[in-house]
């Protein structure tokens, strides 16, 4: 990737960051007694379809002396220089400061030099990617912008699409003249539960459903009613005869038509958005394309049953800062075919929650099995103990199918709104006999677990991909 105005024009561009790298940012750039702070920090391209981001890695805190704090602050060049020296093989710079009111902010005359005219041109022939600017409201707000060569010494302002903040929740900031939400007379019952403010946040995110079976099928039915407006579709899978008993809205004549065709038509049916913005991907989530796509999206719900994609899925959460929602269903039956035990948990994944193999929804071996094509040999299937056999069985009904799909939705509605009343406290399982819920408190994973490390790296995924 390039720096300059052609290498951006048909791209959004975003930033995303930890909420951990956010905490740190809060107390550095508001000092006590109206004294703004400034810092540099490291980040690594993420590049979606339609999206670029800048994903934050490593914050670059300034040394005494490095600066000079006169109730405005400005950098001295040893800063800069320092910066300039350490940062790591294909990163980027940013710099980011505090202002000292609430909301988005605008930039001044001051800001706009120091960051057009001082910084942007070595930061582009050094790492040949653009400066990111960041401004941090005191309410934890935040505007971004890429600096693009248009010309020789001259650089272009891109206004940031949106900046994230991910962590056990999710805060997005837009800039000021992002189109309204409009609320419209379907939605006054949604809007009776958790008001127009969390309706808004919840409407603006771009959510990505992978896989539109039975569940993920279910999923969209309810974002749709619930009014989101920003939708992308991913499933390479037809509709079968054997689907019809829980997939909503297919019927007989649907048999050979794409998951995600059907759940398209479903969706312009029955959105209650003025404004939805749909795209459908009949693709895999291990493919090229599926990818892509997938790294369009503020959030994705995992809706697989196979160990690799939902592997994939749990790599895009942390490396690239998308956090994905989750939904396994155990059902055990007896030879004689009587039901056994049913089971199904639903978790959130991501910066600030347990991964799936931390939290025990998935395992090393079977993402080995599954990439090695054995899950699709009957008879290495056979050789499987009978525990393992109800794991890969995929036995599913449509009532199982309903309670996960509206409890991996209203685990989301926690995640962006931080409605923990509506949306609980962190992965819930739920056990058929006797008939209970149990909710674990959301933790951190393992500390020798591999996506601490992998958190936040924008890491290219694309030799995990099938094809």
């Amino acid at each position: 990737m390039a720096y300059g105005l052609s290498d951006f024009a048909r791209l959004a561009v975003s930033v995303a960051l930890t909420s951990r790298h956010d905490d740190v940012l809060g107390q550095h750039l508001h000092k006590a007694n109206r004294q703004e702070d400034l810092t540099f920090a490291y980040w690594k391209p993420s590049r979606g379809l339609n999206r670029f981001t800048a994903v934050i890695t490593k914050l670059v805190l300034p040394e005494p002396g490095e600066r000079i704090l006169q109730g405005n602050v400005a950098f001295r060049s040893n800063y800069f220089l320092r910066v300039l020296k350490g940062i790591p093989e294909d990163h980027g710079i940013a710099f980011m400061h505090g202002h000292l009111s609430p909301g988005y902010q605008g930039m001044s005359g001051d800001d706009i030099v120091a960051e057009r005219d001082r910084i942007a041109g070595p930061v582009a022939g050094r790492t040949k990617l653009p400066l990111v600017g960041l401004t941090r409201g005191t309410d934890g707000a935040w505007s971004g912008r890429f600096w693009l060569r248009r010309s020789r010494h001259t650089y272009h302002r891109r206004a940031a699409s949106a900046v994230r903040v991910v962590g056990r929740k999710l805060s997005i900031t837009y800039p000021i003249d992002v189109p309204e939400v409009r609320i419209t007379k379907s939605q006054v019952a949604t809007l009776s539960v958790w008001g127009q403010s969390a309706q808004e946040k919840l409407a603006r995110t771009k959510v990505g459903i992978v896989g539109l079976g039975s569940v993920g099928s279910l999923v969209a039915e309810t974002l749709c009613r619930v009014g989101m407006q920003n939708l992308t579709f991913i499933d390479f899978d037809r509709i079968e005869h054997r689907n019809l008993d829980r997939t909503i809205g297919a019927v007989e004549s649907d048999v050979g038509l794409a998951k995600v065709e059907v759940a398209a038509r479903n969706a312009r049916s029955n959105s209650t958005s003025e404004t939805l913005k749909l795209r459908v991907v009949p693709d895999s989530v291990l493919s090229h394309g599926g990818l892509s796509e997938a790294l369009d999206c503020d959030v994705l719900f995992s809706c697989v049953d196979r160990p690799w994609a939902r592997f994939m899925l749990n790599s895009i959460a942390y490396c690239h800062l998308i956090p994905v929602i989750d939904g396994g269903i155990y059902s055990g039956v007896q030879p004689d075919g009587q039901p056994l035990h049913v089971a199904w948990r639903i978790h959130t994944v991501g910066p600030g929650n347990a991964c799936m193999i931390c939290v025990g929804a998935l395992r090393r071996g079977h993402v080995s099995m599954d990439r090695a094509g054995l899950l699709d040999d009957p008879d290495y299937i056979d050789g499987l103990s009978p525990e393992m056999k109800a794991a890969f069985s995929r036995r599913n009904v449509f009532p199982f199918s309903m309670s996960v799909a509206a409890h991996e939705v209203l685990q989301f509605v926690r995640l962006v709104t931080g409605l923990t009343r509506v949306g609980g406290i962190g992965p819930q399982i739920y056990n058929g006999f006797p008939g209970v819920m149990t909710a674990q408190r959301s933790k951190n994973c393992e500390d020798d677990c591999e996506f601490n490390e992998l958190t936040a790296t924008a890491k290219d995924l694309h030799p995990n991909l099938d094809r």
